[in-house]
């Protein structure tokens, strides 16, 4: 009898152990779904450890989130962003970066597409922009309209993602084809227009306005970023988008902090 009272009492204290570390976790997450902030004189009290709103569900979100949506971009080639006149070249792929360092932050899938590689040897994809997503999918193609092409459709459609946010040169040939495309298959197409380009001002308007009147949405890079952050208390990822938009918005050395 005193072996099976010992046992009983070492089975509700492992209990008491589990549960006192469950409840220490849950405090140390805590959303407002947990506890009841309160502003007063226009400052709010949080508790130890607490990580903003609740991250909302994948299909109900109507904004970009790390697990509804996937960056797409097509020929950031060499000889293609020759072509490119109606945006500085400089800006273009700083912005492109801070766009790809944003989704490899958030662990966003990426497709990386080029064409004429294989087929004509081509430059490929800019490795500037490629070294910064090692664990990107590179795609090769011969059609302008990568929408058209069963490898690319395939890799998009594997992704299990609804949002597509697409960029490319040039915006009104390689870009505008398959975002329509894909907006006219339901995906939702986001196009981060300080990203792109073509040859001229009025050839990127008019993809532009082509693409919109498919449904596209058009926005800025840093948009997709704070989407993806969303809330300040998020301090897991909070740090990194800080640096983000330090280096690439702002253009300055984010070792130097946020004040």
């Amino acid at each position: 009898m005193k072996n099976f009272l010992k046992k009983i009492t070492r089975f509700t204290t492992v209990i008491l152990v589990v549960l006192g570390s469950l409840n220490a976790s849950a405090s140390s997450h805590q959303t407002t779904d947990s506890v009841n902030i309160k502003t007063i004189n226009g400052v709010a009290t949080y508790p130890k450890g607490y990580q903003g709103t609740p991250i909302r569900d994948a299909k109900e979100d109507p904004f970009i989130s790390p697990s509804n949506s996937a960056l797409i971009l097509i020929d950031y080639q060499p000889h293609i962003l020759m072509g490119v006149k109606n945006i500085d070249h400089k800006d273009l792929i700083n912005n492109t970066k801070g766009l790809i360092k944003s989704a490899v932050h958030f662990n966003i899938p990426i497709i990386f597409s080029h064409v004429g590689v294989g087929l004509k040897g081509s430059q490929p994809f800019l490795k500037e922009l490629t070294e910064l997503a090692p664990n990107a999918i590179i795609i090769d193609r011969t059609n302008v309209n990568a929408w058209e092409e069963k490898e690319f459709v395939d890799a998009v459609n594997g992704l299990g993602r609804k949002k597509l946010i697409m960029g490319g040169l040039w915006t009104d040939v390689c870009l505008a084809y398959p975002a329509i495309e894909a907006s006219n298959a339901g995906y939702e197409v986001y196009v981060p227009e300080d990203t792109v380009g073509s040859i001229t001002q009025l050839s990127h308007e008019n993809g532009m306005k082509r693409m919109l009147k498919a449904g596209v949405t058009p926005l800025t890079w840093n948009v997709v970023l704070a989407e993806l952050q969303r809330d300040h208390a998020r301090t897991k990822t909070e740090g990194e988008t800080t640096r983000i938009f330090l280096e690439f918005l702002f253009k300055m050395d984010p070792d130097k902090g946020w004040k």
